[in-house]
Formats: C-alpha cells, structure tokens, sequence
C-alpha cells in the first residue's frame, strides 16, 4: 500500500482552513457573553460604547447591588453601603453624587419621583418630588414666545423638588447621618472628576446657551473641555455641605432660597420666596397590578406608570413568549398597536390628578383593557388618526437620570430624576452653583393652540399655580411571591415607558438574562407621529419588511432610554447598566 501523500498545494489549502476555522470559533466566543451561567449571543445586543468592556455592564453579589448611569455615583453608593448604609442611604448618596457628574441631565435644581420597598413589612411608598409650577404661573404666560422662553432662561424654572424628597426619604427611611450620605458627593464636587464625552459633547452644544456664571464653571477660562479633563464645582461643593449639616431648611426657608427666589424673580422668571417655603413632598401607595404571577408597582400620576399597567393589561391578552417563538413580527405588531393605544390615553388623559380627573381604576382594569385592544388588527397597523381627540404631544428630552437599588433582604429603591432639558434652563443660581431646571416646558404651553402636528394641546396638561406637569418617569418595582424580583427604569423622555414595559416583558414573559433586558434593540411607538421606531439588533431584514407589509411606517435609529436594572433571583443579586449610557453596577 502507497503512502498517502499530500501535495504542498493541498497542505496549503489544508492550513488556511484550519485558520480559517480557528478565527471564526475566535469570532464566535467574542460574540458570546457569559452571563447568569448562561452563554448568551451579542446578536441582538446593543453594541457598548466605544472602549467599554459590556463585561463591566452586568454584575453578581451577595449583600447590595446598584445600577446607575454614572461610574462615580454606583461607586459612592457602593462606598455608603460599606459604611453600614442601607438601600435608601446607597440610593441618597448615588443621586447625590449624580447631581455632580450628570448635569446635563439631573441635579439638586431638579426634580423626580422614587418608589421603594420595605421588605419587613412588605409595604411599598412612592415619592413625588417633581418641579411644580410656582404660584404666578398661568396658561398664558408662554403666548408670545412659547418655545424659547419655556425652554431656556429664568422663565423656564419650576420650583425644585429634588433636594426636599431626598433629604425626607433619607429622614424617614435611611440609617445613616444626612452629612454621611452627602459627604462623598462633597469631595466629588470640590476635588473633580474626570468629564466623560458624553458630558464634554453636551457642554459643546449647550455652549451657546448658556448664562456667563454657567459657562465659569463648565468652560473655565472660555474654554471647551475634552474628554478627560477635570470638572471642578466649588460652589455645588458649599451648596452641599449646607444641605449636608441642614438638611433642606436653608434650601426652602433660609439663604439658598433667598437667593434663589430674589435671582429669578428679577431676571422675569415666577419664582418668589412663597414658593419655597410652601414647596411639600407627596407621598402616597404605588399604583398596582397582578401580571402574569408578578405584582407590579410603580409610580402615580402624574408619572406614566398608569399607562404603562394599562398597556400590560393589554398585553397579558396574548402568551407573548409562544408568539414571539412563533412570529417575531407578529409579536411587534402586536407590541406596537399597544404602544399606540397606551400612549394615546396618556396624551388625552395625562396630567395631575389634584387638577385634573385621571380615571385611575378604569384604566387598571382588565375590562377597560380588552375593549382598548378588541380592535387590534392582526394583519395591518391602525392609524394613529384613529384615535385623535384633544392631545399633548410634546417632545421630553431624554437628559435624565435613574437609579436602582436592591439589598440581600429585599429592600430595594427605585428612583428617577431630571432637569428636563439637557442642561435644563442653561443657569445656575449664583454663588451655588447648582443647574435650575425647565420643567414648565413639561406643560401644554398654550392649550387652544395647534401645536407642531397641528392637534390642540390636552387640557390635562395646562399650566396652573402649583401643578405638577406631566412625565414618562415611570420607576417600577416588580414582586414575586411577595419578594421584590426586579427594580428598572429609564431616562430617556417620551421613550420612557416603552423601554419600562419591554424591560417588564424580557425578564417576566421572555426569561432573558437581567442584561439582555437592558441591552436587547428595542421597538418605540409613541402614538404620535404615527411612526414605529426599531433599533437594528432588534430586527432582521425578514421581520422588518413583514412590518412593512403590516402598514407600519418604520424608522430605525437609536432608542433614547437607557435601562438602569437590579434583580434579586434564587439569592444572587444582580446588576446590569444600559450599553446606550455611561454607568456600570457595583454590588458587594
């Protein structure tokens, strides 16, 4: 018998496969992550950004975990955990220390809602900390220029809430000292930290807007940071330390609101010192639904959280996993026409419920849910004109911020704040260093009067003394068997709720890992335009033209929320950051 021979051709065809092989099993483990002891593929994963290890974006701990949209802040309320802090003191401390390094997005002159759980007594509370519109306020005030002075300048600014609801929810429910909790944000703000390109990018396009004693601080010597360089706040450090050793007394009642009142009063905006020293907190029970062997609660009105119970009682119509199994497109239809049918609800119905009839108990219930979705279409899209009656459209900026908290016991925190627009009113109040907020842009600016779509602003929604306006805040906390399971939620405006409920959707209905729920493409309808949004690794060319077919106009892009999540499951606690932000979990 003849040896068997091989040509030096061959051998060479022979090696370059085997390379070959060698580099696809390479690519393949690259796009393999190992999570929850489970291998999953990046495939229909949001890509991090660039030079961040999606590695650093999910985590595993025994004792505390927290998620934020900001290394410094889950580092400092790692840091009170270690100090003896409990889920509250961690939650405090965190947006603290967010109000530092995202103010582009958040601060103490902002305002926000937060949800917790009690594990002992198995209650849950819900805080609503937002701007209100000072006693001044009337629906006429924004009839000659309603978009520029909604929007930026002293005319813009609600009376802040953030500072009041934090040093409260701390008081009431937190273990540490006020001056513990702040201190490391102190030091943040007076020593620096290293600006990051999403905040050197938004200090760019802010540039323009400005006041001069805001652009001291972030253009020092008239210059445009880089990424990389060291911001330092020496007045937000002292406006700190006062909050930190008198609680919020000097912020409503003494000399930070005077000076507060006195700076934007005489610069045209409505703030006087009546409306600090009567700014109140509202407390009172989440809002509450059974889905699927979970319980969800979330924030009231005038958050969306409403809304976002009325579109899972919608979908609870269906079993979603068989039917995204099934059909893909099928599912997003079906996700969609919700979508559409909950987001025109909160455009009719949205707004405060101490100023406006919000039918709380109906839009709960099962019944209420199945004649909203009785006309769904499984074949094609419904359009949006359908459903036109008088509505609020206004575009929310996505600049807001949102932390999550959970312990080995269960307590768990869930809390999102802003300052509205990116960099809110483009002002800092003097000598203190801290951004004032443009939420009265969170108004129907003028109800009577067409806005950009040519529909007439919700009633709902109109400017009145002392009102909350409207917002896609939606801080949820889901239970199973009576033990917190998930804590989520979202900055990103209008995209908000969406991002909320799909977060909801992939953990209970699709059984993803706590990341994949965070950085899985998700879809976005808005109910106007009448549009479906879809992140590329959401789709594939089959599903989206199926859409197409069903009449859905479709515009891939970015998704603007960014999921900040815990999870507490068989005894592990785990943590997962948005690949689309710029914060990471940290647990012990």
């Amino acid at each position: 018998m003849k040896p068997f021979l091989i040509s030096k051709r061959a051998s060479g065809i022979l090696l370059l496969a085997s390379i070959l092989f060698l580099l696809f099993v390479g690519s393949c483990k690259k796009n393999l992550l190992l999570i929850e002891g489970r291998e999953v593929s990046t495939h229909n994963l949001v890509a991090p950004k660039f030079g961040i290890d999606p590695n650093s974006l999910f985590a595993e701990s025994k004792n505390i975990m927290i998620s934020t949209d900001s290394r410094e802040a889950s580092k400092i309320g790692l840091e009170i955990y270690k100090k003896g802090g409990n889920a509250v003191d961690v939650a405090i401390a965190a947006s603290f220390a967010v109000s530092v390094t995202r103010p582009q997005s958040t601060g103490i002159g902002g305002g926000g809602f937060l949800v917790l759980h009690n594990a002992k007594s198995g209650k849950s509370y819900a805080f609503d900390f937002r701007e209100r519109a000072p006693l001044t306020a009337n629906r006429n005030m924004y009839k000659g220029k309603p978009k520029e002075e909604s929007l930026l300048g002293y005319k813009s600014v609600g009376v802040p809430g953030t500072v009041a609801g934090l040093v409260l929810i701390q008081k009431k429910f937190g273990k540490l000292s006020l001056k513990e909790v702040i201190s490391p944000s102190i030091k943040l703000a007076e020593e620096g930290f290293t600006i990051y390109p999403d905040l050197a990018e938004a200090i760019q396009e802010s540039e323009k807007d400005m006041s001069p004693s805001m652009k001291n601080i972030f253009l020092p010597k008239g210059k445009l940071p880089e990424a990389g360089d060291i911001l330092f706040q020496k007045d937000l450090a002292k406006t700190l330390r006062i909050i930190s050793e008198t609680g919020d007394s000097e912020f409503y009642q003494g000399k930070i609101a005077k000076a507060l009142a006195e700076e934007v009063s005489t610069k045209g905006g409505a703030i006087h010192l009546k409306d600090l020293q009567k700014y109140k907190v509202k407390e009172g029970q989440p809002l509450e639904i059974e889905y699927r062997g979970h319980t969800i609660r979330t924030m009231f009105p005038p958050s969306s959280g409403v809304h976002l119970l009325t579109m899972l009682r919608m979908l609870e119509t269906k079993e979603l996993h068989s039917l995204y199994d099934f059909s893909q497109s099928d599912y997003y239809h079906f996700l969609a026409e919700v979508m559409r049918r909950g987001y025109a609800d909160r455009a009719v119905l949205g707004g405060d419920p101490e100023y406006t009839s919000i039918p709380i108990s109906t839009l709960l219930s099962s019944e209420y849910a199945k004649e909203k979705i009785e006309d769904f279409n499984p074949q094609k899209a419904t359009p949006s004109s359908t459903y036109l009656s008088r509505l609020n459209l206004k575009a929310e900026s996505p600049q807001t911020t949102h932390i999550s908290v959970i312990d080995a016991e269960g307590n768990a925190v869930s809390t999102t704040q802003s300052v509205n627009y990116r960099f809110g009113a483009a002002v800092v109040l003097d000598g203190y260093g801290f951004v004032l907020n443009d939420t009265m842009d969170d108004f129907s600016r003028s109800p009577g009067e067409p806005n950009v779509y040519g529909l007439i602003g919700a009633e709902a929604n109109s400017i009145q003394p002392g009102k909350t306006p409207l917002s896609s805040m939606s801080p949820t906390i889901v239970l199973k068997n009576g033990e917190v399971f998930l804590v989520t939620g979202a900055p990103g405006g209008s995209y908000i709720v969406n991002a909320v409920l799909q977060s909801i959707l992939f953990n209970v209905d699709l059984h993803l890992t706590l990341y994949e729920s965070v950085a899985r493409g998700r879809i976005h309808h808005q109910f106007f335009p009448d549009a479906l949004s879809m992140e590329g690794p959401a789709t594939d060319t089959a599903t989206f033209n199926q859409l197409k077919a069903k009449k859905h106009e479709i515009r891939l892009g970015n998704n603007y929320a960014k999921l900040f999540s815990v999870k507490r499951e068989n005894g592990i606690l785990y943590g997962a950051a948005d690949p689309r932000g710029d914060g990471i979990p940290l647990g012990e």
